[in-house]
Formats: structure tokens, sequence, C-alpha cells
């Protein structure tokens, strides 16, 4: 009798002890859509050599990583609505991504067809998502993705669509398995 007594003792206690601890929990709401902001870059900045390249990116490149990073997460469905910063509705619960160009090689397809390692696509970003409501950063990563190959070069956006890909893992994770658009409590 007193292994029940002690099951049934643990089932109260639970009983009583969970509701309590769960609504100590913070809540956080459940997001409708995220504004995908263009990259920042420091132009200024040549304290490295990846600095230095990171500044030297063109701003072509930027408008096209954001355009492929809105069509990747529209793909995704990760969110409702992705877009533009501005895009979203007032009463959307809305999160920002952005950040900066840590560094930057566009590469040469032509030198990837021929020599594997040759002409390298480089991208690496520090990525930051907000709430857009409280501007509280949710999450911060560094994100990098390099192309060294490819058939014929590979394509010039594919290392682009790569990266959006990593990018999207990123707020995935953030916003952990448990229903879209849920951000955990703890945050950076």
């Amino acid at each position: 009798m007193k292994p029940f007594a002690a099951i049934a003792m643990i089932m109260v206690s639970l009983v009583v002890w969970l509701p309590c601890a769960a609504s100590d929990a913070p809540t956080v709401p459940a997001y409708t859509a995220i504004e995908i902001a263009r990259f920042d870059v420091n132009r200024e900045d040549y304290s490295s050599k990846e600095a230095e390249r990171a500044g030297r990116v063109p701003d072509e490149a930027l408008d096209t990583i954001q355009r492929i990073m809105i069509v990747e997460f529209t793909k995704a469905q990760v969110f409702p609505k992705a877009g533009k910063p501005g895009s979203a509705a007032d009463m959307d619960s809305t999160l920002e991504l952005g950040g900066r160009v840590i560094d930057f090689k566009a590469g040469n397809r032509t030198a990837r067809s021929f020599v594997m390692g040759a002409g390298q696509q480089k991208i690496e970003f520090e990525c930051v998502l907000k709430d857009k409501k409280t501007g509280n950063v949710l999450a911060r990563e560094v994100i990098l993705d390099r192309k060294v190959g490819g058939i014929a070069g590979g394509d010039e956006e594919k290392g682009m669509r790569d990266f959006a890909e990593k990018v999207i893992v990123f707020v995935q994770k953030t916003l952990q398995v448990g229903g879209a658009g849920t951000v955990p409590a703890k945050t950076q």
C-alpha cells in the first residue's frame, strides 16, 4: 500500500504545482508578420579585410538579398505575411529582421566552374530578430554561407537563397516548435 500512497502524493503535488508554474511564465504573442530590412553596412570600417570587403558590397546586392529573403520567407510560410519594413498592418503582431554585413565576397562564377575553391562566394551577416512593437531583441546570430563550386560555376543567386534558408532556420529556432509565431520567454 505504501507505493500507492507515494504515487498518489506525487500525482497530487503535480496537479497542484504545475498550474502555478505555468502561470508564472510570461506570455509572448503569436506573430503574424515579419518585416525584413535591408542589412546595414559600415562603409568606413577598414579594421580588417572582412570589414573592408563588407564595405564594398554593392547596394544592388543588398537589395537582391532582401528580395530573396522576402521570397523565401513567403515560400516557407513561417508567417502569414512577409515583406519590407512598413508592409505589415498595424493590427499585425510583427517581427523585424535586420542586422549588418560582416563579410561579403560576390565570388566569380567562371573561376568556380574551372577550379573547385576558386572564385568562392561568401555571405556573412549578423542577423537580429526584434519584436517590432517593443523593440526587444529576441535573438542575434551570425550566419555564414559559402559557395565553392557548382555545375557551370553555380547560380549567382543560389548562395543568396541558401543564406536566406539559413536565416529562416534561425528564426524558426528562435520561435521553436509549439505553434507558428510563438517565441520562447527566454530572450537575449
